[in-house]
C-alpha cells in the first residue's frame, strides 16, 4: 500500500512522539536539593544570610562579601544508596555506591571591610541521578501492550523489511519520515510480538492472564548549577549581589524490562526490551540578593528568576523475543543499532525566594534558618503560544500535577570550641507533585579544623527521597514507587590566598 496515502494520518497519528518531551522531566528538572561543601551540608545547607562559605554563594550572591580573604575550595563525596521499591505491591531492594565531586569555588576579595567588591565562582550540585534498581512482580500488562499503542492506525505494509532492505535502514527511515510512534510499531512487529489482524488493527501474540515482568534501571547523571558571582558590601552592615546561573544538566537512563511465564499455548515465551534515554541541556537564571547585618542578627532574601532549559534527547532501543514454533524456539533479536535525536526544546522552571534568618553567638557558633518557596505549577514547554498542541496539553498536565506551593526548610548549627568546629542540620523539600508522595528530607552533621591559612571539613548526611514513576509514558504505564535511602559522607578543602 502506498505511503503517500497514509502520510497525513500518520503524521496527526504519530505527531506528539516526535518529540522527546514528558511529564518526566518537569518533574526530573523541578525536584532538586542544594549540595555543597561539607561545612555546608553539615548544617543542612542554611546559609541563605550567613555567608562566608564558597557553596553559599549559590543560595544568596551577597554572601561573597562576607569573606575577609580570597579563598579557593572543593568538595569530593562517597554515597551509598539502599533503594526499595513497590511494583504490584512486591517490595524489592537494590543497593550501590558512587564517589563524586560536587562543589568547586572560588572568591577573590577586593578592598577592605567598610568598602569591598567579591568575585567569585562555585559549581553547585542540585541533583546526582546517579542510581542503580530493580524489581520485579507478576502483572496483567506486558510488553505487549506498549507495542500495540504504537501500532494501531499504521498500515503493516510500511513495517516490512523488503529486498534490499535492512533492519536499521527501515528503522531509521521511518524515524525520519513518520516518527517514533512507527518506529515503535516496527520494533513490536519485526520481533513478532504483535500481527496485523484481518480488521486492519494488530494483535498480540503473546497469551497470558498474568506474567512476570523483571525491570531493570540504571542511572547516570546531575544536575549543576555554575554560579558567576559579583557582590559589595554598602556601609558595614548591608551586602548585596548578583549571580549569573549557568545550569548544566545530563541524564542517562538505561531501562530494561522482561518479560517471561506466559500461558503454555503461547507462540511468545519471552520478551526483552532495552530502552536507553539520554538528556542533555543547558539552561541560564539570575539572581539578586541582599544580607543586613544587625549586630548579632542577619536577615537574607534572595531571588532567583525562572530557569530557561534547552534541552536535547537521544533514544537507543533494542527487541529480543523467543517464539515456539514448529516444536522448537525460535529467537528473534531486533536491534537497529540507531540513534533516536529528537527535537530540540525549551523547558522553564519556575523563579525562587529563599528568606533566612541568622543568629551569631560571638565566636561560639551560631543557628541558621533557610525558608525557601517557589510553584512548580508554573512550569511550562514552550508551546508556541498554544499552536504546539502536544506541549500545550503537557503543560496543562503540568498545572494538574504540581503542586501550586512548595516550601523548603533548611536548619542548620555550629558551635566552635578553639580551632574545632562541631555542626548540625535538617532540611525537608515539599513535593513536586499535587500527591505530596516525594517528599526530600534529611539530616546532618560534621566537623572541621581551622589551621589558619586553610580548612579541612568532615560530614555526614542522611537523605531520604520518596517518589513514584510509570515503567513508559504510554502504552505500559505501570506504576512503581522509589524509596531511596542515601547515606553521604563529604570532605572538603578550603584555601586562603
Amino acid at each position: 500500500m502506498n505511503k503517500k496515502i497514509f502520510l497525513i494520518f500518520i503524521l496527526l497519528h504519530s505527531y506528539q512522539f516526535l518529540l522527546g518531551q514528558s511529564i518526566d522531566d518537569a518533574f526530573r528538572l523541578n525536584s532538586f536539593f542544594h549540595n555543597g561543601s561539607a561545612r555546608f551540608n553539615s548544617m543542612g545547607g542554611a546559609f541563605g544570610s550567613l555567608g562566608g562559605d564558597l557553596s553559599a554563594i549559590s543560595i544568596n550572591p551577597s554572601g561573597s562579601s562576607v569573606f575577609l580573604d580570597s579563598e579557593i575550595g572543593f568538595n569530593i563525596d562517597f554515597s551509598n544508596m539502599s533503594v526499595t521499591n513497590e511494583f504490584n505491591n512486591n517490595i524489592s531492594e537494590s543497593k550501590s555506591d558512587f564517589f563524586s565531586v560536587n562543589n568547586v569555588g572560588a572568591v577573590l576579595v577586593f578592598g577592605n571591610n567598610k568598602s569591598k567588591i567579591s568575585l567569585g565562582y562555585n559549581m553547585h550540585s542540585l541533583n546526582n541521578y546517579d542510581n542503580n534498581f530493580s524489581f520485579n512482580s507478576n502483572t496483567n500488562l506486558g510488553l505487549d501492550n506498549y507495542f500495540l499503542f504504537y501500532a494501531q492506525g499504521i498500515p503493516y505494509e510500511d513495517l516490512i523489511v523488503y529486498d534490499n532492505e535492512t533492519i536499521k535502514s527501515v528503522y531509521e527511515f521511518l524515524g525520519e519520515e513518520y516518527g517514533f510512534s512507527d518506529q515503535q510499531a516496527f520494533l513490536g512487529f519485526q520481533s513478532f510480538i504483535i500481527n496485523p489482524s484481518e480488521e486492519g488493527d494488530y494483535n498480540s501474540n503473546a497469551l497470558y492472564s498474568t506474567i512476570n515482568q523483571n525491570i531493570n534501571i540504571q542511572r547516570k547523571g546531575s544536575h549543576y548549577m555554575h554560579t558567576f558571582n559579583i557582590s559589595s558590601s554598602i556601609k558595614d552592615n548591608f551586602l548585596v549581589g548578583l549571580n549569573i546561573n549557568i545550569h548544566e544538566l545530563f541524564f542517562n537512563e538505561l531501562k530494561s524490562v522482561n518479560d517471561n511465564n506466559f500461558d503454555y499455548q503461547s507462540i511468545i515465551t519471552n520478551i526483552s526490551f532495552d530502552d536507553d534515554l539520554y538528556t542533555r541541556g543547558l539552561g541560564t537564571s539570575i539572581q539578586l540578593g541582599s544580607i543586613l547585618i544587625l549586630d548579632r542578627l542577619r536577615l537574607g532574601y534572595s531571588y532567583q528568576s525562572p530557569t530557561w532549559f534547552s534541552l536535547e534527547d537521544e533514544n537507543i532501543q533494542r527487541v529480543r523475543t523467543e517464539t515456539f514454533e514448529n516444536d522448537k524456539i525460535v529467537q528473534y533479536d531486533v536491534n537497529p543499532n540507531t540513534i533516536i535525536y529528537f527535537e530540540e526544546y525549551n523547558f522553564k522552571i519556575p523563579s525562587k525566594s529563599t528568606f533566612s534568618i541568622a543568629y551569631i553567638f560571638g565566636q561560639k557558633g551560631l543557628i541558621s534558618l533557610d525558608y525557601e518557596l517557589s510553584n512548580p505549577a508554573n512550569s511550562n514547554f514552550e508551546d508556541n503560544n498554544g499552536d504546539d498542541q502536544y506541549l500545550e496539553s503537557l503543560n496543562n498536565l503540568i498545572k494538574q500535577k504540581f503542586s501550586s506551593s512548595t516550601n523548603s526548610l533548611r536548619i542548620g548549627g555550629e558551635y566552635r570550641i578553639k580551632n574545632y568546629s562541631f555542626r548540625f542540620g535538617a532540611f525537608a523539600y515539599d513535593s513536586v507533585l499535587n500527591e505530596r508522595d516525594n517528599l526530600i528530607s534529611g539530616i546532618s552533621f560534621g566537623l572541621g579544623y581551622n589551621f589558619g591559612n586553610f580548612h579541612i571539613d568532615f560530614g555526614y548526611t542522611k537523605i531520604e527521597n520518596k517518589y513514584s514513576n510509570n515503567l513508559f509514558s504510554n502504552g505500559l504505564n505501570s506504576n512503581y514507587s522509589i524509596e531511596n535511602l542515601t547515606n553521604k559522607i563529604y570532605s572538603s578543602i578550603s584555601i586562603k590566598l
